[in-house]
């Protein structure tokens, strides 16, 4: 689902950036930060009703659990820290999107996800359950698929551009 989510947000996403010949852009200063940073305030602002609800009444009794193993500056520390280097990784990704194609960028996102489960399968010595080793065979092989239709795809327009 969350594959799902990330490649519809890239397609919306853009869509915002991209104008179409006689077409007025949707907004000035539509850049792909400006676009990430609109769609972060945007999923904050729709997410926090939902957050609230759903867990809102277990809030403290989650912090205490989590204050027993850390101060509570460090736990705040390392939750603004996680949340930056995500923002600054989504940012990242939004750039990109401003290159590539949706697909491309989903695709190389879903590689992303088996890279990073392989190297800490090596590096960690972390078991794998075989749900996860066949996710990442499905993901390896969808990867290979679409390099290899995208080559052909790419060799049928260089021989018709030819003719």
């Amino acid at each position: 689902c969350s594959n799902l989510a990330f490649a519809l947000r890239a397609v919306l996403s853009k869509v915002a950036m991209t104008v179409a010949p006689g077409q007025a852009p949707l907004g000035t200063n539509l850049t792909p930060p400006n676009v990430f940073a609109l769609v972060t305030m945007g999923a904050f602002v729709l997410s926090l009703p939902v957050a609230l609800l759903g867990e809102g009444s277990i809030w403290s009794s989650s912090w205490a659990e989590a204050t027993q193993s850390q101060s509570s500056k460090q736990l705040v520390q390392s939750v603004l820290l996680s949340g930056l280097f995500h923002y600054l990784n989504n940012e990242v990704m939004y750039l990109a999107l401003g290159s590539v194609h949706p697909v491309t960028l989903a695709v190389g996102n879903t590689m992303k996800r088996v890279f990073i489960m392989v190297a800490s399968v090596m590096v960690f010595r972390n078991e794998i359950s075989v749900q996860a080793a066949i996710g990442s065979a499905v993901g390896i092989g969808g990867v290979l698929l679409y390099s290899l239709t995208k080559q052909h795809y790419e060799r049928l327009e260089a021989q018709s551009s030819k003719s």
